[in-house]
């Protein structure tokens, strides 16, 4: 029976190995071809797109920054996402906290109004935000457009902080009491240092859907010179279909970072995933 049941967990695990495999493959896959596009000519890729490339070149990324302005696009996104995911933090992680170690009136009220407001889809609010930030003339600055980022990013980051805070012992937080840590102290040095990997990644899935947003972005910075990344290389993407080095370079250019922040941040994101999920 025994070795039977070592037979059996050894299957399963050479199955889950190679379903691994697989997920890891048609991820990197897709990767590799756009990498090795964007380091070719137009007329090296056309020859043989799935092949090596026959002469690496930086022709593209050059041509993005210096004729479609792609750097200060680059350098708008990573200025409104930042301080869109700071602003985000610093309320949530004070209103998660509230909301799971403190008798908040009607918590479970708040908390499922988080979660009925994350279900609403975007594209409904488009119209009625487009008119609030007119009518205060916030449409093409930036400050509107992190302000959207802000209210919209806010339900999910407090719900999933609340979970994420609840995890943190009690006994911890009423030892802390009778050494007379006040909030704050408390806050600073128990909770937060224990609910680091969770809010890690919120901050990291946070920066991931504003990074990658691209309605908003587009509607409410119709300045060319105030354009994000993504809806610059949207548009260079919709006239340079035929040259797909360019728009392979251009996707790298978007995903440099988003795969940089996943790769620092893995372990702290499954951390926190998991502490989420056990709640």
């Amino acid at each position: 029976m025994s070795s039977s049941n070592a037979t059996m967990k050894r299957s399963s695990r050479a199955l889950v190995f190679v379903m691994l495999v697989g997920v890891a493959f048609s991820i990197l896959w897709p990767l590799w071809l756009i990498g090795t596009a964007a380091l070719r000519t137009n007329t090296d890729y056309l020859r043989n797109p799935f092949g090596l490339p026959g002469e690496l070149t930086l022709e593209n990324f050059r041509r993005l920054l210096d004729t479609y302005g792609i750097g200060q696009a680059f350098l708008n996104s990573l200025l409104v996402v930042s301080i869109a995911m700071v602003i985000q933090l610093a309320i949530a992680t004070f209103a998660g906290y509230g909301l799971a170690k403190y008798p908040v009136p009607g918590s479970k009220f708040i908390i499922g109004g988080f979660v009925a407001v994350m279900l609403i889809p975007g594209q409904v609010l488009i119209i009625p935000i487009y008119l609030l930030l007119s009518k205060f003339g916030l449409v093409g600055d930036f400050p509107g457009l992190i302000i959207v980022y802000v209210a919209t990013g806010l339900p999910f980051c407090v719900f999933f902080l609340a979970l994420s805070f609840r995890g943190v012992p009690n006994e911890v937080m009423e030892a802390a009491k009778i050494d007379g840590a006040g909030f704050f102290r408390t806050f600073f040095s128990i909770v937060l240092p224990m609910g680091v990997s969770g809010v890690a990644t919120v901050a990291v899935l946070q920066f991931l859907g504003m990074w990658n947003e691209l309605i908003f972005a587009f509607i409410l910075l119709p300045d060319d010179s105030k354009t994000l990344l993504t809806p610059a290389l949207a548009e260079i993407g919709g006239k340079f279909v035929r040259d797909q080095t360019l728009v392979s370079a251009g996707l790298l250019v978007t995903a440099a970072v988003p795969i940089i922040l996943l790769i620092v941040a893995s372990k702290y994101i499954m951390q926190g995933l998991s502490a989420g999920f056990s709640r």
